[in-house]
């Protein structure tokens, strides 16, 4: 109940997926040699800036380097990994505490200078007189330094919520980070196609990438970027699926919202938040279908992911940008 009266929208009852408060552990807490850790189980070492190449890289928007940059890496356990550079628009949003970064939650690369992510995530640094955040592209291992490429870390210099964002219930649950100065792409780091309005992508399978938990109050966050493959499912689907949950049925599903997974422990989950739901489309790319938002507990059977319904925000990023909404697309 919210104020007496029974709840139709979640509110209080979702589980945003970000990390949780400080001293949960964290994995990106070794970024220096191989034998180098942070004094902190949540801190983030850094290198020192790699050199600028003298070539441009051209970047296209939503190209998957299926099998990696270079060759396949094997680790113990790749299960569910995935291969360096194979999601080159996946982002890590950083913030700085006490001139340390720590890990905050997903991003997803769309243009030179914009990253969107989930309002859940940021809203609390918004009118701050300096952002706290940085980006980090480019990275796959959050314990090794010995990638084919370095990945490379980005000021955030505003932050846009979106106007209507809802804490409590998560609706229009959008923000883009602005860049203090345009990325560098490279063959491990470069942009999304953002979706069409008209694009359908229920009844098909796209793939959520990440860093978050294998589970949700005991799991560990990953050190190597995982992917997991999702079915995306109807609207009505899944709000009748979330009815079953401690939502209750009089829970009503937000227009902008896009659902995935329902198999057993196949989901997205704590950490992942802001990251892609990546979807294949005709045209031979990825297209940004949604971002990592809220759910109930992770993987559980017949409890779908619910993620920011990205093209139902086509006309707010055109205007928060300045930029026409085909810069966007394939040229």
């Amino acid at each position: 109940c919210k104020e007496g009266k029974v709840s139709e929208d979640g509110g209080g009852l979702l589980d945003a997926r970000r990390k949780l408060p400080p001293k949960e552990e964290i994995p990106l807490d070794g970024l220096g040699d191989q034998n180098q850790q942070c004094p902190g189980v949540d801190q983030v070492c850094c290198a020192e800036p790699s050199a600028v190449t003298e070539t441009p890289y051209v970047a296209s928007c939503g190209i998957r380097n299926d099998n990696g940059i270079n060759s396949r890496i094997l680790t113990k356990d790749g299960k569910g990994e995935a291969e360096f550079g194979e999601w080159p628009w996946q982002a890590a949003v950083l913030k700085y505490e006490s001139e340390i970064l720590k890990f905050e939650c997903g991003g997803t690369l769309i243009a030179s200078r914009y990253v969107l992510t989930v309002a859940h995530c940021v809203a609390r640094f918004n009118g701050a007189d300096r952002v706290p955040l940085k980006v980090r592209l480019g990275e796959w291992d959050t314990q090794s330094m010995k990638e084919f490429y370095p990945h490379e870390d980005y000021d955030v210099g505003n932050i846009y919520i979106h106007q209507y964002f809802r804490n409590n219930s998560l609706w229009n649950d959008i923000a883009l980070l602005e860049l203090t100065r345009p990325v560098t792409f490279a063959p491990h780091i470069s942009p999304i196609c953002l979706p069409k309005l008209e694009d359908v992508f229920e009844g098909t399978s796209c793939v959520v990438t990440g860093w978050g938990k294998d589970a949700y109050r005991t799991g560990k966050f990953a050190n190597i970027m995982k992917e997991v493959t999702v079915p995306v499912i109807d609207n009505p689907m899944c709000q009748n699926l979330l009815r079953q949950t401690r939502l209750g049925r009089y829970f009503r599903l937000h227009e902008g919202f896009i659902c995935a997974g329902t198999e057993d422990g196949v989901d997205s989950c704590k950490g992942d938040g802001g990251g892609p739901l990546s979807c294949y489309t005709p045209d031979g790319r990825y297209h940004l279908a949604g971002l990592v938002a809220w759910g109930i507990d992770c993987g559980t059977p017949d409890v779908p992911g619910v993620y920011v319904r990205v093209a139902k925000y086509l006309d707010w990023i055109s205007e928060v940008t300045r930029l026409p909404i085909s810069e966007f697309y394939p040229k």
